[in-house]
């Protein structure tokens, strides 16, 4: 058996600054936000009580989400309508988030490439794909990207529920 030692007395610690990994995890929470105002865009969009919201959207991805609150806004607004086409690019923008948020969650992540506790850090990706082998990708994101990008997302998600409700009233 294994015992476990006193939690209390050991120290978290990184080698990434602490402003880096307050923003990553900015970034983690406000793509649950996003999720979850989609969910209620689809809410309104379908007029749907919050259970029955819930039981249809509780185990949908984020892509899933995306097509259903799209489908569902088509279904409300013209597809030419200068509503419609800024719901599309408030969603776009929305979806350049989640592409970060995804970078991050999917990466191994080291200090910046200035030394250990300095702005920024370097992503590491490593694939492995039938057609193209071992790839191994390495870029650096400053913490000025991130804080911009999780303004973004929370900028896009109010625009794109302005759209939304622009048609439910």
């Amino acid at each position: 058996m294994i015992d476990e030692p006193d939690w209390s007395l050991h120290a978290i610690s990184s080698a990434i600054s602490s402003r880096f990994l307050e923003l990553y995890a900015s970034i983690m929470v406000q793509q649950s936000v996003i999720e979850y105002e989609l969910q209620i865009c689809v809410g309104q969009l379908l007029k749907l009580d919050n259970e029955r919201l819930q039981i249809l959207t509780a185990e949908l991805s984020y892509r899933q989400l995306v097509a259903l609150v799209s489908s569902s806004m088509l279904k409300f607004s013209d597809r030419d309508s200068e509503t419609f086409r800024e719901f599309k690019f408030a969603l776009g923008k929305i979806d350049d988030f989640e592409k970060i948020r995804n970078d991050l969650a999917h990466s191994i992540w080291m200090h910046s490439p200035n030394g250990i506790n300095q702005p920024g850090a370097q992503r590491k990706k490593i694939t492995a794909k039938r057609k193209s082998g071992v790839r191994v990708i390495e870029e650096v994101y400053s913490e000025e990207q991130l804080e911009t990008a999780c303004k973004r997302g929370n900028f896009y998600i109010k625009e794109l529920r302005k759209r939304v409700n622009a048609v439910v009233v």
